[in-house]
């Protein structure tokens, strides 16, 4: 009986002692959200894992969340919170800052004189993106020892509206982009007029990817031109480890003087002409072709970034391979082995997918130096 009544007595002085140090948590240890938060964000910049515009949007939305939670503690969370954050969302305005009927207000009061208003709110897709970073947040949190639980890990969230998505372009509307009146009075005031919609058709790449593109990272690989999407170059980009990758030049483009293009410059920037702005060289390219597109009657859901959808749905109807069509638009394959030990397919096979998308929109479009 003593020896029971010793085992546990010094059992207790030991888990008094790692309470008292810090190094067990308990309900009482207040975790400070915005501190916390801080530090992560802090973190976030050391390590340079986002653009700074990204970090920042981040820091946002976490900081929103946080706001419209109230709690001064982050380990007191439970799913039932979460979920009243995402329901919430719902009602908060999107813009908020350009209403000055909301100047001053905290996010809970926002919300409460918003449901009177009735101003546009946060899309489907937006909140999904809030919850996502308030998941990865918690996530770093618990693996930090700061909470025990990640209540926001997979919490169910709205399907986006059908306005919020965005669409393939269909065989019209190709046309119709392609006979815009750069092309039909061949005037450009810029080289981009020219090359980029060329470009997004025919690689699939994402528009930054594109303006970002330096002289240098157009190559020859095995006898066979290629485009060099990575970040090794001051101020370029790439979404993710996966998203670094070589795209074979269609033969529409070498037809249209592409290599010359590239060979006539003597600056680093391909298109020199465009400025970063907040990390990305696409801002002014993706300002002028949604003027372009608004001109030709293309509606919401219908942008740059659809020629990229477009590229992906023409290969998978021909049946192209999953992994091939990940591979070119720099996607993640579902396959943990295929993703860390897998080769890259060779330039050559490549090149044979990439000549699969159709370029005879592009029929009547005389070569730059024409």
């Amino acid at each position: 009986m003593l020896e029971c009544i010793f085992y546990f007595s010094a059992t207790a002085l030991v888990i008094f002692g790692l309470i008292y140090n810090g190094l067990l948590p308990t309900y009482e240890n207040k975790v400070n959200p915005f501190k916390t938060k801080d530090i992560y964000i802090n973190s976030t910049r050391e390590f340079k894992t986002a653009t700074n515009k990204s970090i920042d949007a981040l820091d946002y939305k976490i900081s929103l969340s946080l706001s419209i939670l109230g709690t001064d503690n982050l380990d007191s969370l439970s799913r039932k919170h979460a979920e009243n954050l995402r329901n919430q969302l719902k009602y908060y305005p999107k813009n908020v800052r350009k209403h000055s009927e909301f100047k001053g207000l905290k996010s809970l009061e926002v919300i409460e004189l918003n449901k009177t208003l009735g101003k546009p709110t946060l899309s489907p897709r937006t909140i999904k993106g809030i919850i996502q970073c308030m998941s990865t947040f918690c996530s770093w949190c618990v693996s930090h020892g700061y909470i025990r639980t990640n209540h926001f890990y997979k919490l169910p969230t709205l399907k986006p509206r059908a306005k919020d998505v965005r669409f393939d372009f269909n065989d019209e509307q190709l046309t119709s982009i392609f006979h815009m009146d750069d092309y039909t009075s061949f005037k450009f005031k810029h080289s981009y007029y020219y090359w980029i919609p060329l470009l997004l058709r025919l690689t699939g790449a994402r528009l930054n990817e594109l303006c970002q593109l330096w002289c240098e990272d157009i190559k020859l690989i095995d006898n066979i031109w290629c485009l060099i999407i990575h970040e090794n170059n001051d101020g370029q980009r790439v979404k993710n480890m996966h998203s670094a990758r070589i795209i074979p030049i269609h033969s529409a483009l070498l037809e249209r003087g592409f290599i010359e293009f590239v060979k006539s410059k003597n600056t680093n920037l391909l298109f020199d002409e465009l400025k970063a702005k907040n990390g990305y060289y696409s801002h002014s390219v993706s300002k002028w072709f949604a003027r372009r597109r608004a001109s030709l009657g293309l509606g919401k859901g219908l942008d740059a970034h659809s020629f990229r959808h477009t590229f992906s749905s023409e290969l998978k109807r021909k049946e192209v391979s999953k992994s091939i069509v990940e591979e070119l638009l720099g996607h993640r394959h579902n396959s943990i082995s295929f993703d860390l030990y897998g080769k890259k397919f060779q330039p050559s096979k490549l090149l044979e997918v990439v000549e699969l998308i159709d370029d005879s929109h592009l029929a009547h479009i005389k070569p730059f130096y024409n």
